[in-house]
């Protein structure tokens, strides 16, 4: 990461305060980790400019006049125009240590093109979240204590009536969950709201509203456990961020994400014993909670399913030559199971060939394990130079608390 601060610190030239500075800069190739562009300023002759960048190091050099002591007028306005307006300003797009032939200086993971704006660098498709060293592994738990099922005798009504509301419970999945400042996220809620079914007793008729304290209706029938249920499904709704804000002047309600997130996975792990036997499970992904308010709509709901089992994450170490893929999976009752390819619902697991059966991970520590993977497709590929002086120590901490097959 370069910083303005940084960057003006290393030399003496600056853009003019008044006026502009034409600085023309055009990107070349990328060749052995190096980057070659080529600058103009104003309408000086064309100088080249050289860039690579290392772990823990930005490299630049120029045509002209740059060296290890000097940070000439070309490197300089070129880094400049790169940060352009922002205070600070990743160079990883240009990170790529040891992903290149040394002989011929080609690259079997790469696809580099060149269009009018200049070089467009990517991972190839099998590789396209090849681990560079560096990069923020999760943290491993060396004790993990997972949860334990508590069972409940089911209590179930099967005389419905058509024209009469139904409760139903409703899993809220916050897309924004890995878009925003920690302290900013939503988690995983539950919220009920009611309906009335089709003749099949099967199916919904009608969505009528989202339930509240402040909209409890007293012509629901719920047992006991339902009435918990919702008392839970409120306290989820005043652990979000959404409710904090709009309550921000109650201590009360202000919480960390760290103590919002272990609140939340409580919540759930209480509500869960109900949830397997409730009739009417419902799915929804969201925006945001504010947009959570009158009733839902049919074509943002599923049906789904909430299963006791306790998931066990299991993780592979398969050797393809000159890399290894570090690979995610989770085992219930014996069964291996890959992840639902798109999947990044925070507390839970989901199945590839069940995408909508879930299960309540056994603790917090398996649900930030779970949602690093969902970023990379649960797949992390890893050269082998990289495992033994950069992956293997996260690989040990995954083999004393999960254990780790080798294939």
């Amino acid at each position: 990461m370069l910083e303005r601060k940084t960057l003006d610190s290393l030399s003496e030239f600056r853009p003019p305060k008044r006026g502009y500075l034409s600085v023309s800069v055009k990107h070349l190739r990328f060749v052995n980790e190096i980057l070659t562009a080529s600058i103009s300023i104003e309408n000086e002759d064309v100088e080249m400019i050289y860039l690579k960048v290392t772990q823990d190091h930005l490299l630049i050099s120029c045509s002209m006049d740059t060296d290890e002591f000097y940070l000439s007028r070309y490197a300089y306005f070129f880094l400049s125009k790169y940060l352009w307006f922002y205070h600070e300003k990743s160079f990883e797009d240009y990170y790529y240590p040891d992903f290149f032939d040394a002989d011929n200086g080609t690259s079997k993971y790469l696809k580099i093109a060149s269009n009018s704006k200049g070089l467009t660098i990517k991972l190839k498709e099998p590789f396209r979240n090849l681990f560079k060293p560096s990069v923020s592994l999760p943290i491993i738990p060396l004790k993990n204590e997972a949860r334990r099922n508590i069972f409940l005798e089911p209590q179930l009504s099967d005389s419905l009536e058509n024209d009469t509301p139904v409760i139903a419970y409703c899993i809220l999945d916050p897309l924004n969950l890995h878009e925003r400042y920690n302290e900013e996220k939503e988690l995983t809620l539950l919220i009920p709201f009611t309906a009335t079914l089709n003749n099949d007793k099967r199916n919904f008729k009608s969505l009528l509203t989202y339930l509240n304290s402040k909209t409890i209706s007293d012509d629901l029938e719920l047992n006991s456990e339902q009435l918990n249920l919702n008392d839970i499904c409120e306290e989820m709704w005043e652990n979000s961020f959404y409710f904090q804000m709009k309550n921000h002047k109650d201590e009360n309600y202000s919480r960390t994400f760290s103590e919002r997130k272990k609140l939340q996975f409580d919540l759930w792990k209480s509500a869960l014993p109900q949830l397997v036997y409730e009739r009417f499970m419902c799915y929804q992904w969201i925006y945001g909670l504010r947009y959570i308010k009158g009733k839902p709509t049919k074509k943002d709901i599923c049906f789904c399913q909430v299963a006791s089992d306790i998931p066990q994450l299991k993780f592979l170490l398969i050797d393809k030559g000159e890399y290894y893929f570090l690979d995610l999976k989770f085992m219930v009752n014996g069964k291996l199971s890959n992840f639902a390819p798109i999947f990044n619902m925070f507390f839970f697991a989901a199945a590839e060939k069940k995408p909508m059966k879930f299960y309540l991970l056994g603790s917090i520590a398996d649900a930030e394990v779970v949602s690093y993977f969902s970023k990379i497709s649960f797949r992390l590929p890893v050269l082998k130079k990289h495992y033994d002086t950069h992956l293997e120590p996260f690989v040990q901490q995954i083999v004393q608390t999960y254990g780790l097959k080798k294939r």
